[in-house]
């Protein structure tokens, strides 16, 4: 070669490498102007869709738009992602002859969006999830049934069979529901080279004939989350014999897992059965799965001891995921001795058995994360552990000092849930700069909290101590955790004023919650950033003072202020916090009138301003409240009437011990209402016959007014709806999943599986949600979920009248029924022994007549029964099972009944007859009184009071002369009456006589 050759090779050497550094940053000018065409064609929104990112002209590099990759090398497009509402123009992706990666996730494509697809021979990834393939009645992988003309069709070119290079195909959540759909898209042909099939969350009810999946001999990743599948798609599974990654939650299958078939797939790696309903233990023949790394039986209810399964035998095992079964797990885990890989162990809400080991032993594994629920002792195997992230020993019940060692040991720990056990002592935490959540509530720890807790979990998001007895001062370092956002330290024996810094500006703290401790002096005194907080409970403690005006500017949803020393006026400014959908002010100091202002929450759904001294009415314009739910206004001096609340769903009103008058209103009986408390008031009227439709009413308590009239016979009809639990604490929670990630290295969802067993959840409603009733002569406060199984009805110091309505027998449920102290009148019906549930019923001071019918003894459930202070007869019931325990209180003041426990024998003392109401009511004829008996104790008696008189005057002349005197005036007094009286009749008769 001569120099002049050699010249025009490092030329044109030097062109090509300008050029190259050139284009190092420019795309092909033909792809750029098909990715524009495409932009044209589709309509976006510059708002929300990043398409307005690529260049309006030919000039502008388009690798560098986003979503778009491009070569290193060649600069040629190799990747494309984007979303948009409609599959218009992509016949212009034909030109990008090297894309390999297309990801259409997330937008409404139909059926046609695989024609425009189908022609991009290089795709080795296509990403169609989300979408809309399989919906509509046209579309061949949606509703149409094989072998109709429409169905045969409507396939034309919607297939993939030119995309021969395709080893990933997602296309999740179409509601795809054909189980022909590989034959449809054309994807089970040989030449075909996909590895990966994802079709999770889709509507197929019996997926892929056996013919079909032959045709995946070559896959190895099958994600079939989401879908109904046949109940042989696990015995038939062997065919996919280079399977690796096989999912199938949450499909509908159960019973046993099969013998062959799932055992054949000798190369799978990540085994996912979790969300069914399979039974009995597990097969041995798993144990030949020796490359199985993943295994999730999550949520099914397998049974079996896991040391003698074939889990134990599976040494490649990483994660063993087998929560919410019945599996028995040694709390050794002696038979995971030798499983070195071995990593995760969420194993809660299974059975653990404890056992004595032979040996001492190691483990060789180092896990980071275990889960385990109802262990009752420490696991010894975690004295070796260094490497845990997540933590969970919950409601365990372990006993001895608090595990400070166990902290010491994990540094790299980020969520520990301790909770429900028995630890005491004290904290002496280590510094764990990584932990973001720590929950060691419902324990028995002691002391106080380090003052440098702030230092020791710098990182730290929620926490929770309640339930302890935790003392001393509130650490004024938890204003140095900068991303705390939720606190619970409530039901300790915490002291002192709330630390300034828990106001600090930049504070994330949205929940705190510090009740039942012993602080006390102002809230939030100094002033302070505190307009993060959106649930702030400090009720039960010492605080005095008035309620800062600087909460006006907060997001608060939930305040609780209940159970202190606030005084003052209620304030008005609380109706500005628009947000509010709870408000606990109760058992204060507060006075003046329910502010107008209030009218403003609208979305207030618990209201609770009972025992202060708030007076005057409530305010008309609460009938603008449609959320409101439970109102607690007892024990205040509130007058007027109550109709404000007809617009309202409530569910709770307690107003007891007020002065409202008025009659019951009738709107109280088409509410939904369950508990209704108007105990105490000045009410008039009879009971409206409206309330009876209240039928999930449960509890109702209208005692101590002026009513009158007899029992609606329909309030035998209330109680009879079934009862609807809403979850504690009637309102929806919040909570963290978990901080930490898990499963980057599987192809399987281990996430949700792993974070399910330790989430923290904090309950964002009024925390005292119940009723005070009043039962066998108590008074009860039945909070929270209690109040669910609780019913009962008080109509007692009234001045109801007529006879026991009979209906009251439907009241199957009930468990406490008071009617005393009213004018009720007539028989205890004999159907009241259908009252199989009730614990009281107290029926004393009425005007009830007859005998105790026989049939009462069948209630096996009374604590408390009284009939005294009316006018029964007859025999007490046997003292037999219940009514063995009653003592003569409940039948005092019924001068006709007899029988033990009363001192009056039925053997000396008869009955006194009773109206006859038919045959079947009295059972003899006798009297109460003997004749022959009456007549000789008669002559006795007389016999002895005149001997006894002859005696007195032989003795005694005085008296004897005092008896004559007086015999002889009566006499004298006799005769002149008489004389005077009937002479005039003599006389005139004579006259008479004379006359004719």
């Amino acid at each position: 070669m001569n120099m002049t050759n050699i010249k025009k090779v490092y030329i044109w050497l030097f062109l090509f490498m300008a050029n190259g550094w050139w284009c190092c940053y420019c795309c092909w000018n033909e792809e750029r102007t098909a990715l524009l065409q495409l932009k044209a064609n589709i309509k976006y929104s510059t708002s929300d869709d990043y398409l307005s990112s690529w260049g309006a002209n030919e000039t502008t590099n388009c690798c560098g738009w986003e979503g778009i990759v491009c070569s290193n090398t060649t600069r040629r497009v190799i990747e494309l992602s984007f979303g948009v509402k409609k599959n218009e123009g992509f016949e212009k992706l034909r030109r990008l002859r090297k894309l390999e990666v297309l990801d259409l996730t997330g937008n409404n494509f139909n059926r046609s969006i695989l024609e425009s697809v189908s022609q991009l021979s290089s795709l080795k990834s296509l990403n169609v999830s989300h979408n809309q393939i399989g919906s509509g009645s046209d579309i061949g992988l949606g509703y149409n049934k094989p072998g109709s003309v429409h169905f045969l069709c409507t396939l034309g070119s919607e297939r993939l069979s030119g995309l021969d290079k395709l080893e990933i195909l997602d296309l999740s959540t179409n509601n795809l529901e054909h189980e022909h759909v590989l034959s449809v898209l054309d994807l089970n042909t040989s030449r075909m080279a996909l590895k990966k099939l994802d079709l999770r969350n889709n509507r197929f009810q019996s997926f892929m004939p056996n013919e079909d999946l032959g045709a995946l001999r070559n896959i190895e990743y099958l994600l079939l989350d989401g879908n109904t599948l046949d109940e042989n798609f696990l015995r038939s599974s062997g065919v996919m014999s280079s399977l690796k990654v096989l999912s199938v939650a949450e499909c509908n299958l159960n019973g046993t897992l099969p013998l062959q078939g799932l055992c054949d797939l000798k190369y799978l790696e990540e085994l996912s059965l979790s969300r069914n309903s399979f039974i009995g233990t597990l097969p041995t023949c798993l144990g030949n799965l020796t490359y199985l790394r993943v295994i999730d039986l999550t949520q099914n209810q397998f049974t079996g001891n896991i040391a003698s399964s074939p889990l134990s035998s599976l040494f490649s095992l990483e994660y063993l995921l087998i929560a919410n079964n019945n599996f028995e797990i040694p709390i050794s885990f002696e038979s995971f001795t030798n499983h070195s890989k071995l990593k995760f162990v969420i194993a809660a809400y299974n059975s653990v058995i404890v056992h004595t080991t032979s040996k001492s032993w190691i483990p060789k594994f180092q896990l980071e994360a275990l889960s385990l629920f109802n262990c009752s002792q420490m696991p010894n195997f975690l004295h070796y552990q260094h490497h845990l992230r997540l933590l969970r020993l919950s409601r365990c019940n372990i006993g001895g000092d608090f595990p400070n060692w166990l902290l010491e040991n994990n540094s790299r720990l980020g969520e520990v849930y301790l909770d429900g056990n028995a630890f005491a002592g004290s904290l002496q935490l280590p510094i764990l700069p990584n932990l973001k959540a720590l929950d060691i509530s419902n324990n028995k720890i002691r002391g106080p909290l380090p003052p440098n807790i702030g230092s020791i979990f710098p990182n730290l998001v929620i926490s929770t101590m309640s339930n302890n007895m935790l003392e001393g001062m509130l650490p004024s370092s938890f204003a140095d955790m900068k991303n705390l956002e939720c606190l619970d330290l409530s039901y300790n024996k915490l002291n002192g004023e709330l630390p300034i810094g828990l106001a600090r500006e930049g504070s994330k703290l949205i929940f705190l919650r510090l009740s039942n401790n012993m602080l006390k002096g102002e809230i939030f005194p100094v002033s302070g950033n505190i307009n993060n907080f959106q649930y702030l409970y400090l009720d039960g403690n010492n605080f005095s003072g008035p309620i800062p005006q600087k909460l006006s500017t907060t997001p608060l949803q939930t305040l609780d202020f209940s159970y202190n020393n606030l005084s003052g006026n209620i304030p008005a400014w609380l109706g500005n916090i628009s947000s509010l959908t709870s408000l606990a002010l109760s058992r204060n100091h507060l006075k003046g009138h329910i502010p107008p202002d209030y009218c403003r929450l609208e979305r207030l759904e618990v209201l609770d301003l009972s025992e202060n001294n708030l007076v005057g009415a409530i305010p008309a314009c609460f009938s603008a409240f449609r959320e409101l739910k439970r109102v607690y206004l007892s024990k205040n001096k509130l007058q007027g009437e109550f109709n404000m609340f007809s617009n309202s769903y409530l569910k709770v009103l307690d107003l007891r011990y007020n002065n409202f008058s008025g009659s019951i209103p009738k709107w109280l009986g088409s509410l939904g209402i369950t508990t209704l408390l108007l105990k105490g008031n000045h009410l008039q009227g009879t009971i409206p016959t409206e309330l009876c439709r209240a039928s999930e009413l449960r509890i109702m308590d209208i005692s101590h007014n002026n009513l009158s009239g007899p029992i609606p016979r329909c309030v035998g009809n209330i109680m009879q709806q079934a009862l609807i639990i809403e979850p504690y604490p009637y309102s929806t929670s919040f909570g963290y999943p978990g901080f930490q990630t898990f499963g980057g290295d599987t192809m399987i969802d281990v996430e949700s599986s792993i974070k399910s067993s330790s989430p923290i959840m904090f309950l964002n409603n009024y925390a005292w949600v119940g009723a005070e009733f009043m039962t066998k002569h108590n008074t009860y406060s039945y909070e929270g979920s209690i109040v669910d199984d609780m019913s009962g009805i008080d109509l007692s110091c009234n001045q109801l009248s007529a006879e026991l309505p009979k209906e009251l027998s439907n009241l199957t449920q009930i468990r406490a029924l008071n009617l005393s102290h009213n004018h009720i009148t007539g028989m205890i019906p004999s159907e009241f022994s259908n009252l199989q549930n009730i614990e009281s019923l107290d029926l004393s001071y009425n005007n009830l007549i007859g005998r105790i019918p026989t049939q009462i003894l069948e209630l096996t459930t009374l604590a408390v029964f009284s009939v005294a202070h009316n006018n029964l007869t007859g025999r007490t019931p046997q003292c037999a099972a219940q009514f063995a325990t009653f003592n003569e209180s409940s039948y005092e003041g019924n001068p006709f009944l007899c029988g033990l426990p009363l001192h009056i024998s039925c053997t000396e003392t008869k009955e006194v007859p009773i109206s006859h109401l038919g045959s079947d009511c009295c059972e003899d004829d006798t009297g109460f009184l003997d004749i022959e008996s009456f007549y000789i104790s008669f002559l006795v008696a007389y016999a002895n009071v005149v001997l006894v008189t002859v005696v007195v005057l032989s003795l005694n002349p005085y008296w004897r002369n005092i008896w004559f005197y007086y015999v002889e005036s009566f006499m004298y007094s006799c005769y002149y009456f008489f004389s005077s009286k009937c002479k005039p009749y003599i006389l005139r008769s004579l006259s008479i006589k004379s006359y004719t």
